[in-house]
């Protein structure tokens, strides 16, 4: 399940992790000179650290050679160079049968070597995670005791101008607040400054203001903000979440499956029937959560009680994985099916094809405990 690849790699660089690439050749580009990069690295094979780690969704026939009824893997791809993506790269399938003596040979190592048994490891390990999120990443091997340089967990640009708008209109209020004044365009401009800020350094100075408004301690605010700013993440990204999965269980009410017989028409609506309620469950654990932070934060706004909030924030780590685990299975099904359908709704479906394609993700949503799972 190796092969070389061409012409598509740039299309994976998106200058950090995202929930379905890791891309170690932006973390590379950006932090490669820093000493946390050498000392703390994602892989010890320094070939190994500049590649892409990606959740990909398999085709037929990669299905076959899998030698599985799975519709995803987590494919290895070595770039031939990083600085010129054009080349190509050479890609591996970390749930291929013969995995570690493909990778030992096209990294010229032994498969017996210290620092390559530590990698096949660490690429298990991505591999049995439902997404590679940055936040759940982080907090995974924070939880394992395994000491990676926080670059290696670095947000895409893209999603950091995004999240830094919404998180900004959540630190607005804190701003005004602290400094008791009103809505304005100087206050909101500082708020935006104060969102990156955020997610680029949580231990600047400039967020002093922040501290101050909820009574913390150093300590306190340091595991206070990691809980917030990985809070507000999930809520950012449980919008898009929702909207694709509204669409993905809207597509699913109105299938039709063709060229069943009685018993198969009998499973397969009790089937379609579980996937939905699956998926409900999913989003409303999520949501339950969400819903108790917002509500904390809200009373801290509106009583003027530092303790409501903060009683959350210093809560929030022990949520990242739960939460990333749902949100990572809802937007793999939803996404998978986009994929699968090419974005057009579809409303009829022939047995063989949904009998292949449906137990995957009532199988995937089925998963409810993040620690068995991985």
């Amino acid at each position: 399940m190796a092969k070389d690849s061409y012409g598509k790699l740039s299309l994976l660089k998106r200058g950090g992790s995202t929930s379905r690439v890791i891309d170690l050749v932006s973390t590379r580009e950006k932090f490669g000179e820093t000493p946390g990069w050498t000392s703390h690295p994602m892989f010890r094979n320094m070939r190994l650290n500049r590649c892409f780690v990606v959740k990909h969704t398999l085709r037929a026939w990669e299905r076959e050679q899998l030698g599985g009824d799975r519709h995803s893997a987590t494919k290895v791809i070595i770039p031939i160079s990083d600085k010129d993506l054009d080349l190509g790269g050479h890609s591996i399938f970390v749930e291929s049968a013969d995995f570690e003596r493909m990778l030992a040979d096209h990294l010229g190592v032994r498969t017996d070597s210290s620092g390559f048994v530590a990698d096949v490891t660490r690429l298990r390990a991505l591999a049995m995670l439902p997404s590679f999120d940055p936040y759940l990443l982080l907090e995974y091997f924070r939880r394992a005791g395994e000491m990676i340089d926080p670059c290696y967990f670095h947000i895409a640009d893209d999603e950091l101008a995004r999240i830094s708008e919404y998180t900004a209109a959540q630190i607005d209020t804190l701003v005004r607040k602290a400094m008791g004044g009103a809505t304005d365009a100087a206050t909101m401009a500082k708020s935006r400054r104060l969102a990156k800020v955020l997610f680029e350094d949580e231990n600047s100075e400039q967020l002093r203001v922040l501290r101050d408004a909820l009574r913390m301690t150093e300590q306190e605010y340091r595991d206070g903000v990691f809980g917030w700013k990985g809070t507000l993440y999930y809520s950012w990204r449980a919008k898009e979440c929702y909207a694709e999965l509204v669409a993905f269980m809207n597509d699913l009410k109105s299938l039709r499956v063709t060229g069943l017989g009685a018993d198969d028409r009998a499973e397969m609506r009790t089937m379609i029937a579980s996937i939905l309620q699956l998926s409900l469950g999913r989003w409303n654990r999520l949501k339950t959560k969400l819903d108790a932070y917002q509500s904390e934060f809200d009373q801290f706004v509106s009583r003027g009680d530092p303790a409501a909030l903060k009683s959350f924030m210093t809560r929030a780590p022990d949520l990242f994985v739960e939460m990333g685990e749902d949100i990572g299975r809802l937007q793999h099904v939803s996404s998978y099916w986009k994929f699968w359908t090419r974005g057009r709704r579809v409303q009829t479906l022939s047995g063989m094809e949904a009998f292949d394609l449906l137990p995957d993700f009532e199988a995937a949503l089925q998963v409810t405990d993040f620690q068995d799972a991985a």
